[in-house]
């Protein structure tokens, strides 16, 4: 596998320390690499001592998924902390903490989005037991969930009343799930992806036009407020 992190440090002792420390590893569960520094003129030259961490069959699965999303965080310029790995619906949620999380989160969740498929890529199966890894952000995920619920239930009221269907803004698959699940009883109306790719559109159709609907018939619906600025949340 490649290296799943890398820091440096004035010496190699130095530096073997923080890998340890940050991904609660013994040296007897990671093998190192020195890709910089040391050697005979290192007090000439002054560059840090860079390592780099390969897993081995000892290595926890966590410390691998928590290096890679604080390495590629900081690949970003940007430092954090992991808070918790645990599990969301048969998922692994890796919760992170950062000064910088309307930067991580990106308008609409797109960075996090981004950030979180470069650690699916990255990491090993064998390593997440074969889960998808989920990314989240100071409770990100849980506010952006609320506020698609709202929304959903809000534009199936709007689409029963005025009988024309709504097509909202293009969603990931997991916010299109939200939807879908927020509207899956309400017999005034029903749901449907539109698209190619990882982003699609959600359909909202009234009930009475099931089999009749048609693309000309839609409105969009700009949901473009759901969305961080800065470190705020803005509804």
């Amino acid at each position: 596998m490649r290296y799943f992190f890398e820091t440096e440090g004035k010496t190699r002792h130095e530096a073997e320390e923080q890998v340890l420390e940050v991904l609660k590893l013994t040296s007897g569960q990671v093998n190192l690499e020195q890709v910089q520094g040391g050697g005979i003129f290192s007090f000439v030259s002054r560059k840090p001592v860079v390592l780099r961490a390969y897993p081995t069959d000892a290595t926890p699965g966590e410390a691998v998924m928590k290096g890679v999303v604080i390495m590629l965080c900081r690949l970003m310029g940007v430092e954090l902390k992991v808070k918790a790995i645990g599990e969301l619906e048969g998922n692994i949620l890796i919760e992170i903490s950062s000064d910088d999380s309307g930067i991580l989160i990106g308008k609409h969740g797109r960075t996090l989005d981004a950030l979180q498929f470069m650690v699916n890529l990255i990491v090993e199966p064998r390593f997440r037991k074969n889960q998808r890894i989920m990314l989240d952000i100071e409770s990100y995920r849980e506010r952006r969930q609320q506020s698609l619920t709202r929304l959903a239930k809000g534009v199936a009221s709007r689409v029963a009343r005025m009988g024309r269907s709504v097509a909202l803004n293009y969603m990931n698959p997991y916010e299109r799930r939200i939807v879908h699940l927020a509207l899956e009883n309400d017999e005034r109306v029903f749901t449907r992806s539109d698209g190619n790719g990882l982003y699609k559109r959600v359909n909202v159709i009234p009930a009475s036009r099931k089999g009749q609907e048609s693309p000309e018939d839609f409105e969009d619906f700009n949901n473009e407020n759901l969305s961080y600025e800065g470190n705020r949340y803005v509804e």
